[in-house]
C-alpha cells in the first residue's frame, strides 16, 4: 500500500511517499527565505512559488523512496485549514496524479496531520491528549480512540506562534522569529520582565492577544523611557510566560481526561523549552508515553499526511 501525500497548506510544498506505514520521502520546498524579507507568509506569493517549485518535488520525492509514478496507490492532499491559494495548488497536483493513474484520492485535514505526525516513529497508547501549537493554530484535542478528534480548547484570538512572531518583528528579528526568541531565552533571567497570563480561567481555551499587546507596549514604554531591553532576559520573561499560558490549560486537561499519551505537535513544538517541559510534565503525571516528534515531524510536512492517511485506509480495512 503505496502512498503519495501532498502538503501545501502554507508556505512550504512537500511530498512524502509511505510504504506500509514506512516514509520512503520527505522532500520540503521552503519558502523561509522569499517571505523573511516581508516580515511573514504572502499567501500570493506561497502560492506562486509552489507553482514553481512542486515539479521538483515530485521528482525528488520520487527518486529519493526509489518509487515510479505507476506504484502508487493512493493519493492525499491538505485540503483544509490554510491558504487557500496555496491549497488549491496542492489539490491540482493530487487530482492531475490521481487521474493519471486512475488511483483513489483522498483528501485530509492539516491539524488532524500535526497531530499524526507525532504517530510516525512512536505509536500511540488510547486516549491520547495533543497539545496543537503553530503560528496559525493553538488547540488541545482528545483522542479517546484511532482518528476520533475531539477539540478540547482552543485560542479565541492569536495562535501562539503568531504571537512569537509579532513580538519578535517588534523586537527587530527576521522572520520567522519564534526560533530567534527561543534561542535567546535560553541564556536569560525569565522572571526580569512581568507579562500577564491571559484567559486563566476555567476554560480549555487560549488567548494570546493579551501578552501580545502588553509584551508590545512594554517594549515601546522601556524604548520611550531609554531604558536598555536586555534582550535576552525580555524573550526569556516572555517565553516563560507564553509556555505557563499553554501549560496551565494544559495540565487541567490531563488531570480530568487522564490520557495514556501526551504529545505536542506543530511548528512551535520544534522549541526547546516547549519539549524539555513536556517530559518534567509527562513525568510529574505518570504519564505512560510522552512523544515528541522529531524535529523533521515538527513544520509542515508531507510525511505527516501520510501518516494519517495511512491511518485511515488501515482503520477501514479492519
Amino acid at each position: 500500500m503505496r502512498i503519495l501525500a501532498i502538503e501545501s497548506s502554507c508556505d512550504e510544498f512537500s511530498i512524502s511517499i509511505m510504504d506500509k506505514g514506512k516514509v520512503l520521502s520527505n522532500v520540503i520546498s521552503s519558502q523561509i527565505k522569499e517571505h523573511s524579507e516581508f516580515g511573514g507568509v504572502i499567501p500570493e506569493l506561497a502560492s506562486r512559488l509552489h507553482v514553481e517549485n512542486f515539479h521538483w518535488v515530485l521528482l525528488d520525492s520520487l527518486q529519493q523512496s526509489n518509487s515510479q509514478l505507476e506504484d502508487i496507490d493512493y493519493i492525499s492532499y491538505t485540503s483544509n485549514p490554510g491558504l487557500i491559494g496555496s491549497l488549491i495548488i496542492g489539490k491540482l497536483v493530487a487530482q492531475t496524479i490521481s487521474t493519471y493513474l486512475k488511483k483513489p484520492l483522498l483528501d485530509m485535514n492539516h491539524i488532524e496531520g500535526h497531530i499524526y505526525g507525532a504517530n510516525i516513529e512512536q505509536k500511540f497508547q488510547y486516549p491520547v491528549l495533543a497539545l496543537v501549537v503553530s503560528g496559525g493554530h493553538t488547540q488541545i484535542q482528545l483522542l479517546k480512540e484511532s482518528l476520533s478528534f475531539e477539540l478540547i480548547g482552543t485560542t479565541q484570538d492569536d495562535a501562539v506562534g503568531e504571537c512569537y512572531d509579532k513580538v519578535a518583528r517588534v523586537l527587530g528579528f527576521n522572520y520567522p522569529g519564534g526560533p530567534v526568541i527561543d534561542k535567546l531565552a535560553q541564556n536569560g533571567n525569565d522572571k526580569k520582565y512581568k507579562l500577564p497570563i491571559s484567559k486563566n480561567d476555567d476554560s480549555y481555551d487560549f488567548s494570546f492577544s493579551g501578552l501580545k499587546t502588553a509584551s508590545l507596549n512594554l517594549i515601546n514604554k522601556l524604548n520611550q523611557n531609554n531604558e536598555e531591553i536586555i534582550i535576552e532576559d525580555f524573550c526569556a520573561s516572555f517565553q516563560k510566560t507564553a509556555i505557563d499560558t499553554l501549560m496551565i490549560k494544559f495540565e487541567k486537561a490531563i488531570k480530568e481526561f487522564k490520557p495514556n499519551t501526551i504529545t505536542v505537535v506543530g511548528g512551535v513544538s520544534a522549541n526547546q523549552s516547549i519539549r524539555s517541559i513536556f517530559y518534567k510534565v509527562g513525568e510529574k503525571y505518570n504519564i505512560k508515553k510522552v512523544i515528541i516528534p522529531d524535529l523533521k515531524y515538527c513544520t509542515d510536512n508531507a510525511a505527516m499526511i501520510a501518516e494519517l492517511t495511512n491511518e485511515y485506509l488501515v482503520k477501514d480495512k479492519k
